[in-house]
């Protein structure tokens, strides 16, 4: 499901702002055209390295200056989201400062679209903090992603505005990516059912990918009265017919989720295997 999350965003922002670009400034086009050819070769790091200096060649009345402020930006981007990849979260973190450090020092030269994205860089510490167990810093930027949402400022693009991703890590040869709702336990119970936290649990190919989604586990409001937990896991297994869907009463959670145990229990999950307590069949 996410293996595309930075590639597409950072093609999308690439394709609209070299739109920008005159075509007269040849030495720009060549440092992007270069920096594409390294970033398809599988060189991300090299491009970031030379994209920071040919920005670090100009100074900011050069024409060309701000294009290739952007192209750095989108480098950084991509770069960062393969450190992630990589579970290099110490080094995500650094260049997710000198991504917010270009939006803050260029905001007013861009419009608000591109001060958005400083939301998807939030998103990215999310993932960084949770990497290193630094869950205490990974919350204060899930609450401005809670802030910002709650009054409608959040850009939808990659649906940042219904969800995003706040947690990837590998267990063996699996990628597993955990993606949370903004969505407030209701008051009624029984009004509907209610997913809080899905992880996808994927196998890969040789280079690491994203291959096939084995199942998910959702985080998933408990329907009834129970002081004792709010949420329960569940796994979901989807086949060609519909999903095969049961609960797993070892793992719940209470509305205030402790982001470490879950971290911890679903690596327990996917290493021990362990199966659900119930099953239920849903057809498509």
């Amino acid at each position: 499901m996410k293996k595309n999350l930075f590639t597409s965003l950072s093609i999308l922002l690439f394709t609209s702002y070299m739109l920008c670009i005159p075509d007269s400034i040849i030495a720009q086009i060549n440092a992007e055209l270069h920096i594409n050819e390294l970033l398809q070769t599988g060189h991300p790091e090299q491009a970031y390295t030379f994209s920071k200096e040919q920005l670090n060649k100009l100074n900011s009345n050069d024409s060309a200056y701000l294009d290739m402020v952007v192209i750095h930006y989108m480098t950084t981007l991509y770069y960062e989201q393969y450190l992630q990849m990589q579970e290099d979260f110490n080094k995500g973190l650094e260049v997710n400062k000198e991504l917010l450090d270009i939006i803050s020092k260029h905001k007013e030269s861009f419009n608000k679209n591109f001060s958005n994205l400083k939301y998807f860089i939030y998103r990215n510490q999310i993932v960084c903090y949770t990497g290193l167990g630094q869950y205490t810093k990974a919350q204060k930027y899930r609450q401005l992603l809670y802030n910002a949402q709650k009054k409608g400022k959040l850009p939808c693009e990659y649906e940042l505005c219904h969800y995003f991703n706040f947690d990837f890590f590998k267990v063996d040869t699996l990628n597993v990516w955990g993606y949370e709702w903004y969505d407030k336990l209701p008051k009624n119970r029984f009004s509907s059912s209610f997913t809080k936290i899905v992880y996808y649990i994927y196998n890969t190919d040789s280079n690491g990918n994203d291959n096939d989604q084995l199942y998910r586990l959702h985080v998933l409001m408990f329907h009834g009265n129970t002081p004792k937990y709010d949420y329960i896991m569940d796994k979901r297994i989807s086949t060609e017919n519909g999903e095969i869907s049961g609960s797993m009463y070892k793992y719940t959670y209470k509305e205030n989720i402790d982001y470490e145990k879950l971290h911890n229990d679903v690596i327990e999950i996917i290493k021990e295997n362990e199966q659900a307590d119930t099953q239920r069949f849903i057809p498509q």
